[in-house]
């Protein structure tokens, strides 16, 4: 448990920097991440925790005359982080701009 982040992690291209915000009636998380894709992220909210789930695979291939060459990566990120309150247990809605995935969640007032 990395406790800066409160956060627990497997990881296959490094350790993102992970920050969680309380913005009015909402609570956002912002992972520091590059090289993914929206269609890469999975994300499961429990009551005061939210579980991301990262997953890239990618084929690089290349052709030398009557050669060719492929390269398979896979990444992937796993990650539990935990909430300063309890939320609203419903899809979170994310954004992601190439450098940082932000992750909306609706605070739990009833979960206090």
């Amino acid at each position: 448990m990395d406790k800066e982040n409160n956060f627990e992690a497997e990881v296959g291209f490094g350790l993102p920097k992970i920050e969680t915000l309380e913005i009015e009636d909402e609570v956002v998380v912002r992972v520091f991440i590059s090289g993914i894709d929206e269609k890469d992220v999975k994300l499961e909210v429990k009551d005061d925790f939210l579980k991301i789930l990262i997953k890239k695979d990618s084929c690089e291939e290349e052709e030398e005359g009557n050669v060719n060459y492929s390269e398979w990566k896979k990444y992937s990120f796993s990650g539990k982080v935990s909430l300063p309150c309890a939320i609203v247990p419903t899809l979170p809605e994310y954004s992601y701009d190439g450098k940082v995935l932000e992750i909306r969640m609706i605070r739990n007032e009833e979960g206090k």
